[in-house]
């Protein structure tokens, strides 16, 4: 609040001030390890809207000209209403979501995962000054024209994150999937990275007015689809100009596994068409599976990611021909076949430079005694790749492999130790990761 009392005191200072911001950045930079300690972030209850007349001293004046703001923004009288309550009860996410009418040359915009969780308040702020409702003042009309980087929370990390917050009454499914909508209206940005947590289709043809031209969008990470959300990947058809694009796919909620919500062959075409759309534009491409909670990995793969993926194979990526990077799990690539038995697909992109093989929750669920020698099989298959016949012909370019895994009953000095084998052997980098696998290794955007 007291950076509100520096802009309300003086028009021409805030002016100025404002004017001055290109960057606004509000993300944890080292995200806790575990849901408890996110859970401890601010909270804002039904309970706290309602802050007496000592407390609120010695704002007054401050929370009138924010009700000013909320006046002229805002044209719906029950959602301005729930906006009035926002600002004596000091909520962050709120104080924040009332500066972007302000900050006319915002280049960078990156807020953290939370500000999706507690109300998703800067998307709908985006929703009201780029909807083309009248404004009256016009120092907040500003439909960010110049908006260029958008980061909308996948600094997110935990799988379990959305359950965890529903049982604590914190995770608000209305505001959840039509948060999303405006933030596609910005069609001048150039880096879009959303955290995209949805339960309900985002059917963006369906808006009166909605334009799907991303002739201006270079690099795209959606996170977290949920695979109900298949139709809108058509938006993908419009992006004429996309280097680098990353997809993570995930499987949450227990409705999923009855026959109906099954992916259709409609949903497969949606995605391979929205793909084949880049083919000759897409440099960097990452797709992640994932599914919570643990226990149902190893069904998910064939029952839920089989009838949406199995046709896109390593030969469905041949004729992509500027793709450097390539990020797929293994059972993508190798068509859902054991890739102990038939390999690493050989048919791949002769433009390639980096190949990444996700090990994708492959034996979450599984007991010590049950887990292979992950590391140990992925090291011969990656040699045999290697060392087959014609591949300096059919992947003239490559110079690194990338073996991406959560789990392993390797040592880490084995683990390396493989590698350097490999490296001597073939002279291309090969490399084993262990990590949250979340999004691409080449597809994170500036």
């Amino acid at each position: 609040m007291a950076l509100w009392t520096t802009l309300t005191q003086d028009e021409g200072k805030r002016r100025r001030l404002c004017g001055y911001v290109q960057e606004v950045q509000l993300q944890m930079r080292s995200p806790p390890e575990g849901t408890a300690a996110i859970l401890k972030s601010p909270e804002i209850q039904k309970r706290n809207l309602h802050v007496p007349s000592e407390v609120k001293m010695p704002f007054y004046w401050e929370m009138n000209y924010l009700r000013g703001v909320v006046r002229s923004v805002i044209q719906d009288r029950k959602v301005r209403q729930a906006w009035y309550e926002y600002i004596p009860a000091r909520n962050p996410y709120a104080l924040v979501a009332l500066l972007l009418p302000f900050l006319h040359n915002l280049r960078s915009l990156q807020l953290d995962y939370l500000f999706l969780i507690h109300g998703g308040l800067p998307a709908e702020m985006i929703n009201y000054l780029t909807s083309g409702t009248k404004i009256e003042s016009a120092e907040l009309r500003n439909n960010l024209d110049h908006l260029e980087t958008m980061d909308y929370g996948t600094n997110a990390v935990n799988l379990n994150l959305t359950t965890r917050f529903e049982s604590e009454g914190q995770y608000n499914l209305r505001h959840y999937a039509t948060q999303f909508i405006p933030i596609f209206r910005l069609q001048n940005v150039k880096h879009l990275r959303i955290w995209l947590r949805s339960w309900n289709n985002l059917h963006l043809k369906r808006l009166i007015g909605f334009e799907t031209d991303y002739t201006a969008l270079e690099s795209l990470v959606l996170d977290h689809i949920s695979v109900k959300e298949c139709s809108f990947l058509e938006i993908l058809q419009g992006m004429k100009n996309l280097r680098s694009l990353h997809l993570g796919f995930n499987v949450e909620d227990r409705t999923h596994w009855v026959e109906s919500h099954r992916p259709t062959q409609a949903d497969q075409a949606r995605l391979s068409n929205g793909l084949q759309a880049l083919y000759k534009c897409l440099e960097h491409l990452s797709i992640s599976l994932h599914t919570t909670p643990d226990d149902r990995e190893q069904v998910s793969e064939d029952i839920v990611f089989r009838p949406l993926f199995e046709n896109l194979t390593a030969e469905f990526f041949r004729s992509f021909t500027r793709l450097k990077t390539l990020e797929l799990p293994i059972r993508i690539l190798n068509g859902f076949e054991d890739i102990a038995e038939v390999g690493i697909n050989r048919e791949l992109p002769a433009t390639l430079e980096r190949l990444g093989l996700r090990w994708d929750f492959r034996h979450m669920g599984m007991s010590k005694e049950e887990k292979p020698d992950t590391v140990g099989d992925l090291k011969e298959i990656v040699a045999e790749f290697l060392q087959s016949p014609g591949r300096h012909l059919r992947v003239p370019l490559l110079q690194e492999v990338i073996i991406r895994l959560w789990v392993s009953d390797d040592e880490l000095d084995k683990t390396l130790k493989d590698c350097d084998d490999l490296i001597e052997e073939f002279n291309i980098h090969v490399g084993v990761r262990f990590d949250l696998m979340r999004p691409g290794l080449w597809t994170r955007g500036p």
